[in-house]
């Protein structure tokens, strides 16, 4: 046996004299100097199962595919959307990752996490092959081309469903409603992602904004320019889950005045925060948005930046009320203080900017991070989260995402023409009842 192999068996049996051995009875009472559980507990915990299953399981198992699947399951505890590449995968991931690069392939357009070992559809990104194909939000991929997506990894699952103009896959979907299982063909082809629209819905302006890749803030301006600055609008975000945080966060500073929109952070990269600035504004009205399970991404931290925004107006109001209230107090004249109460009237103030932005519909996904790849010394890798997207009040968005201020619960999806839309008609009665108590309180 050559000096080379001798060293690398010995290695090995050192790493396993220390998993099976070593660490479990390390980590019996073991405890940091905070009185935290340690590192060597969990460890000792894991070894002693994985010793369990190896000794007792029905038929004999390799170590090999126990370690991997060890591995794709911290991952995944972590959030839906990190992953591990085995070292007999990387050639293959590095391929596909290559081949996006270059854009030698045509995306489907399908936003994808994972949930109880399966593909969901995040979204479908309106003017997608995939969108046209009737996938939607929620879909949970059974099939592609026939084979079971169980246990796929995600980035596997996207070059499957990516490739030349032309090409077609079939997905086995299961769907809430009937019928459960559907069958769904998807035609690559080049596509572009849809632009924002405007519509006019029961005398209301409702903007439709299917993502925020570049180019949206420009076609949102324009939409804006002939409308009333002052008057209310609804922002349709439902599957918007494409594009960057910083074409959302100027977008978003279109309806906000000057101030922090959020920020992304993590422990190894640096924070990046998102501004709005003076001048920017140009919308000063009531605005309700539109969420669903499939709002992703950017359009959650735009929808939480436009929030925010309204919630800092209030709390600046207050505390102009209580600088009041004070100076009030310091007058030391009764009559004067109860001429000079500015209780009602700054009540009304307040209520009037918590009126100012509304989010209605579904919780959304929860997908506000940015991922590295992070190779690793066996050859496989990790894609994983190393940055999240922050409120300005300082909660992530990944990998719980944003609760509506109004919770709609509907019914199965129904595929009929002119089907009534429970989100929008509530999103427009929250406008109408908003507009009222607006006016109650001038």
């Amino acid at each position: 046996m050559s000096k080379t192999r001798a060293l690398s068996v010995a290695a090995s049996a050192s790493l396993l004299l220390a998993l099976f051995v070593v660490l479990p009875g390390m980590g019996a009472d073991e405890r940091d100097k905070e009185g935290k559980e340690s590192l060597y507990r969990p460890l000792g915990l894991f070894t002693e199962v994985l010793g369990l299953v190896r000794s007792n399981y029905v038929e004999p198992t390799e170590l090999k595919p126990l370690l991997a699947g060890s591995f794709s399951g911290m991952t995944e505890a972590m959030d839906p959307f990190s992953e591990y590449v085995p070292p007999d995968r990387m050639a293959a991931f590095a391929a596909y990752e290559a081949a996006k690069e270059k854009k030698e392939v045509l995306e489907s357009g399908i936003v994808l996490a994972r949930r109880f070992g399966f593909p969901v559809v995040v979204a479908a990104i309106a003017g997608s092959p995939a969108a046209s194909a009737g996938v939607r939000s929620d879909d949970v991929i059974e099939k592609v081309d026939g084979q079971l997506t169980r246990n796929i990894a995600l980035w596997e699952l996207e070059s499957r469903l990516s490739g030349k103009a032309g090409g077609r896959v079939r997905l086995a979907v299961v769907r809430e409603g009937k019928p459960r299982h559907r069958t769904l063909d998807i035609v690559r082809a080049g596509w572009t992602p849809a632009a924002p629209s405007a519509e006019r819905v029961d005398g209301e302006t409702v903007i439709h904004v299917p993502s925020f890749t570049p180019g949206t803030v420009a076609a949102l301006k324009e939409i804006l320019k002939p409308l009333d600055r002052t008057r209310p609008l609804v922002l349709d975000l439902r599957s918007n889950a494409m594009g960057s945080f910083d074409e959302a966060a100027r977008a978003a500073a279109l309806f906000v005045p000057a101030g922090p929109l959020g920020e992304l952070s993590g422990r190894r990269i640096e924070t990046k925060k998102f501004h709005s600035e003076p001048g920017e504004r140009v919308h000063e009205s009531r605005l309700v948005l539109l969420v669903n399970s499939g709002t992703a991404g950017a359009a959650e931290l735009f929808a939480s930046a436009v929030r925010d925004a309204g919630t800092r107006a209030a709390g600046a109001k207050l505390v102009a009320v209580d600088k009041l209230d004070k100076s009030k107090a310091a007058a030391e004249d009764s009559d004067l203080q109860e001429a000079f109460d500015p209780g009602a009237e700054a009540t009304k103030d307040v209520d009037k900017l918590k009126l100012a932005v509304r989010i209605v519909g579904e919780p959304t996904v929860g997908m506000g991070f940015t991922a590295q790849v992070v190779k690793l010394s066996s050859g496989g890798s990790l894609r994983l989260s190393v940055g999240k997207i922050r409120t300005v009040a300082g909660k992530a968005l990944c990998p719980k995402g944003l609760q509506p201020d109004d919770r709609v619960f509907h019914g199965t999806p129904d595929d009929a023409p002119g089907r009534i839309d429970p989100i929008l008609q509530r999103g427009l009665k929250v406008l109408a009842e908003s507009s009222v108590r607006a006016k109650a309180a001038a």
